[in-house]
């Protein structure tokens, strides 16, 4: 104990620190990027998906304010079942590319993110499933539950999941992109898809869904558009990796050297006793 105290005070002394392993910052594997361009690239996919699904819906119903009917909605549905968690697989690939000092925006983004996976899965799993097998003539009040007629349960929890927890995700992940060229477009695009979401709650203050859909616009629209340039981000970040994120055998070698360094300091600081 006091060989211990002796070298860690004049260690202080010295100005020497010691360097923790939580220090070091986690390294940006090979296999973490080939996930995370192929999260984006599916995000990106499955945006298309769903714009060209709810462009056919809406020409099958005859028109912009019909309601989508199936098969249409029902394959609307589905595709989000798939895309919540993707999204929350990209979030998760977000923060491990994050620098140390954007962390707290990541993490932050990602909590968000679950929480909007969470409330948006089990909506539209209900919807799809026991909205369709209850009957609607024997249960008062069926519309204001299971229905996306405004007001309704469903429909408010959707709203809260995607304009407000992703709007505010999204918001929160631009910072993790830093500089110029690809980096500085990734992150308009995320403040700008994040900005239009949160707009979308007006649409619940005045009762108005068309102006509701502001928000779809960012989440539907907007967000996929950007995924593309995350994909690339990742790949060109890749190549120079190194210099900025070293791999798992460097941060140990760096951990054993600091390690030896601070046995050496306390070997030869220890004064004898009398």
């Amino acid at each position: 104990m006091l060989a211990s105290t002796v070298s860690q005070s004049r260690a202080r002394a010295n100005g020497v620190q010691s360097s923790a392993p939580s220090d070091v910052p986690p390294a940006w594997t090979r296999t973490d990027r080939l996930l995370a361009r192929a999260t984006a690239w599916a995000l990106f996919g499955l945006g298309l998906l769903y714009i060209l699904t709810t462009t056919a819906g809406f020409v099958i119903a005859g028109g912009l304010q019909a309601p989508i009917v199936d098969p249409a909605f029902a394959l609307m549905e589905l595709l989000i079942l798939v895309e919540a968690p993707l999204i929350v697989m990209l979030f998760v690939s977000l923060h491990r590319y994050a620098a140390p000092s954007r962390r707290s925006f990541s993490l932050a983004a990602f909590g968000l993110v679950v929480v909007m996976a969470a409330l948006t899965l089990g909506v539209h799993f209900v919807v799809l499933t026991v909205g369709r097998q209850v009957d609607a003539s024997v249960m008062p009040g069926f519309d204001r539950f299971f229905s996306f007629k405004w007001p309704s349960v469903v429909y408010a929890l959707d709203i809260v999941a995607w304009d407000f927890c992703f709007g505010l995700a999204l918001v929160l992940a631009a910072p993790v992109f830093v500089g110029t060229g690809i980096q500085r477009a990734i992150r308009i695009g995320l403040v700008l898809a994040g900005v239009l979401c949160l707009a979308g709650l007006l649409g619940v203050v005045t009762a108005n869904m068309q102006i509701r859909n502001i928000g779809i616009v960012g989440y539907a629209i907007v967000f996929p558009a950007v995924t593309p340039l995350i994909a690339r981000a990742f790949s060109r970040e890749y190549e120079t990796a190194t210099d900025a994120r070293p791999d798992r055998a460097e941060i140990e070698a760096s951990e054993l050297t600091a390690s030896n360094g601070h046995r050496t300091l306390a070997a030869s600081s220890v004064d004898p006793l009398p």
